[in-house]
C-alpha cells in the first residue's frame, strides 16, 4: 500500500483533527497521504489536495473523517473507481462507518498488515426518460425517492415491474431502496429491515392515503418503472440529494448499479449486535441515523 486518500467532514473540528493525525502518521510511515480540497484546507496541506473522485484513482484505500453521510456520499463517489473506502466515526454511534476514532491507530496497523477484508454493498442507478431520451441519471446506495417536495398535495404514481403495473400510490412520494437504505428512510416510512447482505429492491410508499399500500421486496435483477399521473413536478433525490425535476410525463426507471460501494471491514459485519442495539433505545436523537 503506497497511497492512502483521506475524505473528512470539514464542519467537524474532530473529523479534520483526527484527519491531520493521520497525514502526519502517513507521513512518518513513508506513506503518501492524498486529501480532498476541503480537508487539505482544513488541515493547511494544500500541497496534498486532489479534485475528488477523479484525482484519486490511485488510491489504494480511501479513509473518511465523519458520520454515516459522509461515509454514503464518498464510498459512492469512488464506487466506478473500486476503491475500498474505511469510514472513522467521529461523532454518534455510527453504523456504516467501521472504527471509532479511538480505534484508527490499530485498525490502520492491520489494514497496512494485510488483515482486513471488503464487504461489497449494492447500488442504485435511477434514470428518468423524457420525450424519448434520457435527460437525468444518478445512483444510490441507500435509496431514490421521488417526493412532493414543499407542495401540500398528494402525489399519484404507477409503479410497474416487468411491464406488469404492480401498484397504483396515492402519496407523499416513493422510495426505491437498496438492502442498506432499508435502515434508512424506507424505516421510517414503515418498509422492512433487510439485511445488507441480500441482494433485493425495495418499493416504499411515503405516507400513502390508503390502508392497503404496502412495501414491496423484490429481486433485484428487476427494473422498476415509475410514472406521475400528477399536473405539476414533484422532486427526485439520492440519497438525500437533490437530483432534478420529475415532470409530468416522465419515466423514472430504477434497477441494480453496474457497481457496487465496498466498505472495509475489520472483522465480520456486526448487523444483528447493532440491530438489536438500536432497536432496544427508547430514543434517538434527531438527525442521527439508523444505518447498519
Amino acid at each position: 500500500m503506497k497511497q492512502i486518500g483521506i475524505v473528512a467532514n470539514t464542519e467537524k473540528p474532530e473529523a479534520v483533527a483526527a484527519a491531520a493525525r493521520l497525514v502526519r502518521e502517513l507521513e512518518a510511515r513513508g506513506l503518501r497521504a492524498l486529501l480532498t480540497p476541503g480537508a487539505a484546507g482544513a488541515v493547511s496541506r494544500p500541497d496534498l489536495a486532489a479534485p475528488f473522485p477523479g484525482g484519486h484513482g490511485a488510491d489504494d484505500l480511501v479513509i473518511v473523517f465523519g458520520g454515516d453521510g459522509t461515509l454514503l456520499q464518498a464510498a459512492k463517489a469512488v464506487a466506478t473507481l473500486g476503491l475500498p473506502v474505511l469510514g472513522v466515526n467521529t461523532g454518534h454511534l455510527g453504523f456504516l462507518t467501521e472504527v471509532e476514532e479511538s480505534e484508527l491507530w490499530p485498525a490502520l496497523d492491520e489494514i497496512l498488515a494485510g488483515r482486513w477484508q471488503v464487504e461489497e454493498r449494492m447500488m442504485l442507478r435511477a434514470r428518468v426518460i423524457r420525450d424519448g431520451a434520457e435527460v437525468l441519471q444518478a445512483d444510490a446506495l441507500n435509496d431514490v425517492v421521488v417526493n412532493r417536495g414543499p407542495l401540500a398535495r398528494m402525489v399519484r404514481f404507477t409503479a410497474e415491474v416487468a411491464g406488469v403495473p404492480v401498484a397504483d400510490y396515492a402519496a407523499d412520494g416513493l422510495i426505491v431502496a437498496t438492502p442498506t437504505g432499508s435502515t434508512a428512510y424506507s424505516l421510517s416510512a414503515g418498509g422492512p429491515i433487510v439485511h445488507p447482505a441480500q441482494e433485493v429492491l425495495l418499493l416504499t410508499p411515503i405516507c400513502p392515503h390508503t390502508f392497503n399500500a404496502r412495501s414491496l421486496v423484490l429481486p433485484a435483477g428487476e427494473v422498476v418503472a415509475v410514472r406521475m399521473h400528477n399536473p405539476s413536478e414533484v422532486v427526485l433525490t439520492a440519497d438525500g440529494q437533490y437530483c432534478g425535476p420529475f415532470l409530468p410525463g416522465d419515466l423514472l426507471l430504477v434497477q441494480r448499479a453496474p457497481h457496487t460501494a465496498r466498505l472495509v471491514r475489520r472483522h465480520a459485519f456486526r448487523f444483528y449486535d447493532v440491530l438489536r442495539r438500536k432497536l432496544s433505545e427508547p430514543s434517538r436523537k434527531i438527525g442521527t441515523s439508523f444505518q447498519p
